[in-house]
């Protein structure tokens, strides 16, 4: 069972390379895959007949208590072969559907769902059984997604209810815990505190009925699964036919055992399922968009096996099992006909397709199949199934009435099934308009008979029922542990009450085909004036109101005022409680006033009255570096080197990256009232004080804490590394550092998302545009000619020196980077320290050129960060494999040296870090304006134009490589085939053998450089 889980795992591992080596065919080669995974399981599901539940478990949060548990029964056996078999069918489909290309996103994401789908049905542990519920939502939510701009709402609305399903599971679980006291499954649900506690079992009866409810689309959670076929058609085929929406009645049907009794869990689902199956039978009869009726019918089909699932008794869960099987069989191949029929016709719109019976036949005859086993037509698999349903209604719980209540609605609900499926095979192959067979598209017979295996897998089944006798024997055992009866499947049952409603429904059916025009009609007209998204998107205006109503109260464009608030209340605490706990505080620490703190004290004192005072940015910066530079003098006064290094460094790289983005602001403050600027300052002193108060009394008056004593104690016996510091970072709290690195990735990507979606000329607006306010400069230039005014007004000169120096300066700060990185765990250093060194190369490579030129390959940056993280990750996952506990450390030695697989770790930190350095260098950097201008006049087709980059342009190559110029897209479309530039010239980008202007020559000007005077050499010209 293991292995079927470790195959899927394995499955997404190798999924990218597999469709970068076949494209679209990838699907062949998965589908087999899959294939291979089932008969994997194969003799797992071989125990679980002969009546068996093999289990498997492995540790995975020892000190929680919550363990990697596996255990296959019934129902587990039963929805992992719908995952696999129905995924493979799909995946066969979409090698036809998709259009050429890797379709990576697409194969990668389908995977992930399976292997979430296939962890979830055989979980044996309720925390990992939450986790796999939420990566299917997820899963589900980035294959809508990734459909385009039309299917983000969609996505995004779905996303929110089933995360409104995931929360309610999530509450459930931890009462689960709480009150059976384990994590369990199995043990959980068959715990005596169910019959023992009546209120908390009513309580999570609803969460749990709650979350399946939303991923099964129970009414009033219906409208994200129509709005889902915004996605793709084999996506819709798998995850809305015959897996997420599966995953809901799996969670109804494996907590059954504990609640299958329980009054609140029979009324909820029994009267959910049956309003929904009646409103997705109405509103499927409303569409025109055939797949949009698909949808419906899903929900209506789904509606009924949560009211009979509700029931709670044996044949209820064997009618509701066998009814899983027949929609999964039949509704796959039904979404993919629609694929089929798209193709075809151009169009999914039942009034716009025309009279495809005789131009496919074997699509019509397919299509017939599929519904009319969605209709319960004998003598189809369907036809069984929906007698079995109606057999279990009349077991409702109550008095004998509710029983034939329930009953008539399900036939209700069963007439409008008969008459979509009416509407489908007449609407899409009947009475449209004649064919234009010129206008007539092309399908693939790959996708025909993708779609055709599971429809036509319905019809022999019905005629071999006795081979799902035991597997529905072995899932009603599972949902009720206590069940005795054994179920038998038969097409023919006699004369009965059953069959009887079969036959009216067929007999309304053929009345509404005969009267179709009219009744169809009557449906169009028939519609409410709003559908699930107008209420989602209505919820969400009101909360916007609400929102902005309270939003008068904080004002996010100033956050001057709360932040005086909360800065006064620290003084006021200061002031006021400090005095009152004084005589009770310990005596101060010595050593806490020596002459080097008074020095520097006053330093840092002048530093800052300079950043208060000073109007202009450049001092401001200049200042507030050296409060840093003060403040690391400090650090390493109290003797913590790798602290100081690591914060000399840190001060170093910001200060540049802040110089950068200077070039975007006014050179000068704005001015403010003496009196206000005077208030501001005497409130400043105060917390100032304040904070200085708390400091020494708090701070400066403990001893070392038992936590720090043991690091110094153990720590090097328990890591074999002498840097405390380096050794509880990427061994101890490692799981903070991979937090805290994970959100050092996500900022450089924030960086690029931000700016993809801010047009190139509001990014980079000409100098001229940007306000500043009135200044007298206090040193004027002296006249032009003077090496002064060239220095200023004709800075590449100026770049000649760092460039020299980096031919020194680079290798040895990249050997001291190396150095510190290998020495990082018994000396100070390590992967972060090191990073910055190296950072510095870039730095220097960065200021050393003479026009603006972005450093390395252009998405470099991303590659660097999301390998850094990813790093990180997969020591983690060695440390779970191989030590038993995600990122636990392992060492060894290794030619008499000592080696740690914290050092992969620490590897995974240097990357992300050289990486997100780069970026902001590249992306931060762009100089380019009216006045400081970064690149050259160059002729292209008798046109000149700017031969720069300049920050759009830098944050869409970050993402999609070399391009022609900055896109217009703000919404993350991609950018058209021509549009990315041709990488032909080598020095585009600067990098480290570059040679830039070290022989001497000076860029071009553009006063130099006339339209006119271009000769045809100049036409391709680049500064390298």
């Amino acid at each position: 069972m293991i292995l079927t889980v470790l195959a899927l795992a394995a499955l997404i591992i190798v999924t990218p390379f597999i469709t970068r080596w076949l494209g679209r065919a990838s699907g062949w080669l998965l589908a087999a895959a899959y294939i291979g995974v089932a008969a994997l399981f194969t003799p797992t599901a071989a125990e679980v007949m002969a009546g068996g539940t093999p289990e498997s478990t492995y540790q995975w949060i020892p000190s929680l208590g919550v363990d990697l548990a596996l255990r296959a029964d019934g129902i587990g056996v039963i929805f992992t072969y719908i995952a696999l078999i129905i995924g493979a069918i799909v995946l066969v489909y979409s090698t036809g559907y998709l259009s050429p290309g890797r379709n990576t996103s697409f194969y990668w994401l389908m995977v992930i769902f399976t292997f979430s789908m296939v962890l979830l049905v055989l979980s044996n542990d309720v925390l990992v059984l939450f986790v796999c519920w939420e990566l299917t939502s997820l899963a589900s939510f980035f294959l809508i997604a990734r459909s385009g701009s039309p299917a983000q709402s969609p996505s995004f609305r779905t996303m929110l209810i089933t995360f409104i399903g995931g929360l309610s599971l999530l509450v459930a679980t931890g009462v689960i815990v709480a009150a059976t006291g384990t994590s369990n499954l199995h043990e959980a649900l068959t715990s005596s505190v169910w019959s023992a506690q009546p209120a908390t079992t009513t309580l999570v009866a609803i969460l749990v009925a709650v979350a399946a409810m939303t991923k099964s689309a129970q009414f009033p959670f219906h409208s994200w699964l129509p709005d889902a076929m915004a996605a793709a058609t084999p996506v819709s085929a798998y995850l809305h036919a015959a897996a997420v929406v599966k995953a809901g009645i799996f969670l109804m049907l494996r907590f059954s055992p504990a609640f299958h009794t329980t009054a609140a869990w029979n009324s909820l689902l029994i009267v959910a399922g049956l309003i929904t199956a009646c409103i997705g039978g109405w509103f499927a009869l409303n569409q025109y968009d055939v797949k949009k009726l698909m949808a419906y019918s899903t929900v209506s089909q789904l509606g009924l096996i949560t009211a009979v699932i509700g029931i709670g008794s044996e044949a209820a869960i064997a009618a509701a099992t066998l009814h899983v099987i027949a929609h999964a069989l039949f509704k796959s191949g039904l979404f993919m006909m629609v694929g089929v029929v798209d193709h075809l016709a151009g169009t999914r719109e039942l009034t716009r397709i025309p009279r495809l019976m005789r131009a496919a036949p074997v699509s019509f005859t397919v299509m017939i199949v599929g519904c009319a086993s969605m209709a319960g037509i004998p003598p189809m698999l369907g036809f069984v199934s929906k007698e079995s349903l109606f057999t279990a209604f009349t077991d409702t719980p109550g008095s004998v009435w509710t029983g034939w209540a329930a009953l008539l609605v399900a036939v209700a609900a069963s007439v409008l099934t008969f008459a979509y499926c009416a509407k489908t095979v007449w609407g899409a192959f009947i009475d449209g308009k004649p064919v234009d067979r010129a206008r007539l598209g092309h399908t693939s017979p790959v996708m025909l008979i993708s779609a055709a295996v599971p429809i036509m897998a319905s019809l022999p089944l019905s005629f071999v029922l006795f081979a799902l006798d035991n597997p529905l024997k072995q899932a009603v055992q599972a949902a009720i542990p206590e069940a005795t009866e054994s179920v038998h499947l038969a097409l023919w049952h006699g004369l009965n009450k059953e069959l009887v409603a079969s036959l009216l429904i067929i007999v309304f059916g053929v009345i509404i085909i005969v009267n179709r025009s009219q009744v169809f009609a009557f449906f169009h007209r028939a519609t409410l004036g709003f559908n699930g998204a107008d209420v989602i998107a209505g919820i969400g205006q009101g909360l916007r109101r609400i929102g902005k109503t309270l939003g008068i109260f904080a004002k996010p464009m100033n956050s001057g005022p709360y932040l005086a608030m909360s800065l006064s209340g620290l003084a006021v605490l200061a002031f006021t409680a400090v005095p009152l706990i004084y005589s009770d505080l310990p005596p101060l620490q010595e050593g806490l006033w020596r002459p080097v703190d008074i020095v520097l004290l006053v330093l840092i004192t002048v530093a800052v009255l300079v950043v208060c005072t000073s109007h202009s940015r450049l001092t401001t910066v200049v200042a507030l570096s050296g409060v840093g530079i003060l403040a690391t003098v400090q650090i390493l006064a109290l003797g913590a080197p790798d602290v100081t290094l690591t914060q000399l460094l840190v001060e170093a790289m910001t200060i540049i990256v802040i110089m950068l983005v200077l070039q975007k602001l006014p050179r000068s403050f704005w001015k403010y009232p003496k009196r206000l600027q005077g208030m501001r300052a005497i409130f400043a002193v105060l917390v100032g004080l304040a904070a200085t108060v708390l400091t020494l009394a708090l701070n400066g008056r403990r001893e070392r804490s038992d936590l720090g004593l043991y690091y110094i104690e153990n720590a090097p016996d328990i890591s074999g590394g002498h840097n405390i510091v380096n050794t509880i970072l990427v061994e101890f709290r490692a799981l903070d550092t991979l937090g805290e690195l994970t959100v050092l990735g996500m900022a450089g990507i924030a960086i690029v998302a931000v700016m993809s979606t801010v047009k190139d000329k509001f990014i980079d607006p000409p100098a001229e545009n940007i306000p500043e306010p009135p200044r007298q400069a206090w040193v004027s230039i002296r006249p032009r000619g003077t090496t002064a005014y060239r220095a200023v007004h004709e800075a590449w000169p100026n770049v000649i020196p760092p460039q020299l120096t980096i031919k020194i300066l680079g290798p040895l700060l990249a050997i001291s980077s190396l150095v510190i990185f290998w020495r990082g765990h018994n000396e100070p250093g390590g992967g972060f320290i090191a990073a910055l060194v190296g950072s510095a190369v870039i730095g220097l490579l960065y200021m050393s050129t003479a026009k603006d030129r972005a450093i390395g390959p252009p998405r470099a940056p991303m590659y660097l960060i999301g390998s850094g993280v990813a790093t990180a990750v997969v020591t983690g996952l060695i440390g779970l494999i191989f030590a038993g506990s995600f990122l636990k450390p392992m060492h060894g030695y290794f030619l008499g040296q000592h080696f740690t697989t914290s050092m992969i770790f620490d590897l995974g930190v240097y990357l992300a870090v050289i990486g997100l350095m780069l970026l902001s260098f590249n992306l931060l950097g762009v100089s380019d304006s009216a006045v400081t201008p970064a690149g050259d006049d160059v002729l292209t087709n008798g046109i000149i134009h700017r031969d720069v980059e300049r920050t759009r342009e830098r944050a869409d190559e970050l993402i999609y490589g070399e391009l022609s110029g900055p896109m217009e897209a703000i919404r993350g479309e991609r950018p058209e085939r021509e549009r990315r530039a041709k990488a032909s010239d080598p020095g585009a980008k600067v990098r480290a053998s570059s040679t830039h202007i070290l022989h001497g020559d000076a860029p071009i000007e553009r006063s130099d450089r006339g339209g006119d005077e271009l000769s045809p050499g100049h036409e391709q010209e680049r500064v390298k």
